[in-house]
């Protein structure tokens, strides 16, 4: 049985938590209040109660050295969760990221020790907060986990056995690929579920398809220029796949809009426009959506 630290109490964060505390020690922090349980609730069955310690930042102390660490938070928030924590990770702390869009590998590298590894865990798990305390399990499907430097190389498969309890686990050493595909599809649907308030099946509507084509065609260009093979006709399948598999559900961006909170726009059309720049490709659909994702305010 290990201790795992688990950043961030939103629904992937309390998905993690709810799995990974059937085999170790989950220790949630979280913003929140630490005082009320968090709970997990898959279709019609009753509610469990997730069997974590909750802490916060003024409690830190108490926990001791961190070993292993997920970040949870959002794309925009990992950079000041990770200095906050930064002093209580041990001299082989073993950090993983899970977040929407790009960047921050890179970044949270430089802080770090050689014999700290960094790993990054793309996940098909699905869920939402039906209450500040509680996530609804909406959705079955894989996880991958890839390292990002060399340390977590040589440990890829000893961290891939500590999170074994979450579904459908496997291991790549081709990540950043597996994050650009995921990317691909998040800028296919969340800008644009967010902008006209409509669920992620609505988006198979003609009405989308050729904003749909143009922003993904900026970004498959993009992507060959960093050396990612994607094709446009691989991006347009999987995004329109994945539309119909969640027709029902409200995308995180919508969400986020809805709620007055910031998105990872950022991390998405954002990354595209800002590595198109850097390129000399021109990404005029990307930054529309930037731009108008920006410039919202929540009328859900």
């Amino acid at each position: 049985m290990a201790s795992i630290f688990v950043v961030g109490d939103g629904a992937i964060g309390l998905l993690y938590s709810h799995y990974l505390s059937q085999q170790h020690r989950v220790t949630l922090l979280t913003k929140h209040a630490i005082d009320e349980p968090r709970f997990y609730q898959q279709a019609k069955a009753p509610k469990q109660t997730i069997n974590c310690q909750l802490t916060n930042l003024t409690q830190l102390s108490e926990c001791g050295r961190i070993d292993v660490i997920i970040f949870t938070v959002k794309a925009y928030q990992v950079a000041t969760a990770f200095g906050q924590l930064k002093p209580f990770l041990s001299a082989q702390c073993q950090l993983i990221l899970s977040h929407n869009g790009m960047g921050n590998v890179d970044e949270i590298n430089n802080e770090l020790t050689k014999q700290q590894g960094l790993y990054f865990l793309t996940t098909r798990l699905a869920g939402y907060k039906d209450t500040p305390f509680s996530v609804l399990h909406t959705g079955i499907g894989s996880s991958i986990l890839g390292d990002c430097n060399q340390q977590a190389k040589t440990q890829l498969a000893e961290v891939k056995n500590l999170l074994n309890a979450i579904p459908e686990l496997t291991t790549t050493n081709n990540i950043q690929q597996l994050r650009f595909e995921k990317l691909l599809v998040n800028i296919a649907i969340n800008p644009l579920s967010a902008l006209h308030n409509v669920k992620n099946g609505s988006l198979t509507a003609p009405q989308f398809s050729g904003i749909i084509l143009n922003i993904l065609n900026e970004a498959c260009t993009v992507a060959n220029k960093l050396g990612i093979n994607v094709r446009l006709a691989e991006a347009l399948a999987n995004a329109y796949q994945v539309m119909s598999d969640t027709k029902k559900n409200y995308s995180s961006m919508h969400q986020d809009i809805a709620h007055n909170r910031i998105t990872e726009i950022d991390a998405m059309c954002g990354y595209i426009c800002q590595k198109g720049n850097q390129f000399g490709i021109n990404t005029p659909h990307n930054q529309y959506l930037l731009d108008a994702i920006r410039d919202k305010k929540s009328a859900i």
